[in-house]
């Protein structure tokens, strides 16, 4: 099932997830996860998230790169993380939004969760100048421990009407400095994520 297109793999073992099995984490380039593997991996990340995740938030990640932990051919843990554009400053960045991150609820407490954003943030290295992400509030602390900053200041949208405000008191935005250097990150100026359909953060 896993097998899917040119996905790279990798075998993980007990050590760096706490167990004794072998970890299987497969990384799949946009367009190389066939449908059921994808289908595998949205149950798992609205099984995660609950009734407060929507299609729209699902197919977000859909045409990123895939971060996907399994054991014997079951799916623990995912991850995506899709290139989008942020501006600040009259300046464009590259920038890796990562999203549906999910380790399967009998999971929880293994490090699954560490595995697939140690991936994810390695994509963003290799990839992007930003890494970007919107958190619930459980999973604010997880990743402020990470070494991903919380974005303080205001956020904008840019849309086919124009550049609008996007405050909503409910965002967690956090940014990881890949090829750009926090100094340029001010707060006082506003981040602006491109546009997408559905939430724009």
């Amino acid at each position: 099932m896993w097998e899917s297109g040119a996905a790279r793999h990798s075998r993980l073992g007990g050590g760096d997830v706490h167990s004794h099995n072998m970890m299987d984490v497969t990384i799949a380039q946009p367009g190389e996860l066939n449908r059921d593997v994808l289908d595998c991996a949205e149950t798992l990340v609205r099984s995660a998230f609950g009734h407060s995740f929507r299609t729209h938030d699902w197919l977000h990640g859909v045409d990123g790169v895939h971060v996907l932990v399994t054991e014997n051919g079951q799916l623990l843990a995912h991850a995506s993380v899709v290139a989008r554009s942020l501006c600040h400053d009259g300046e464009v960045f590259t920038a890796g939004y990562v999203g549906g991150v999910a380790v399967r609820n009998d999971q929880q407490g293994r490090g699954l969760g560490r595995v697939v954003m140690d991936h994810a943030e390695a994509i963003i290295q290799a990839q992007h100048q930003l890494g970007a992400l919107n958190a619930v509030d459980t999973a604010a602390p997880f990743y402020a421990a990470r070494g991903w900053l919380p974005w303080r200041g205001h956020t904008q949208a840019d849309t086919p009407d124009g550049v609008v405000d996007t405050y909503d008191p409910d965002d967690q935005i956090f940014v990881l400095p890949a090829g750009v250097s926090v100094d340029r990150l001010s707060d006082s100026t506003p981040l602006i994520c491109d546009w997408r359909v559905g939430d724009l953060w």
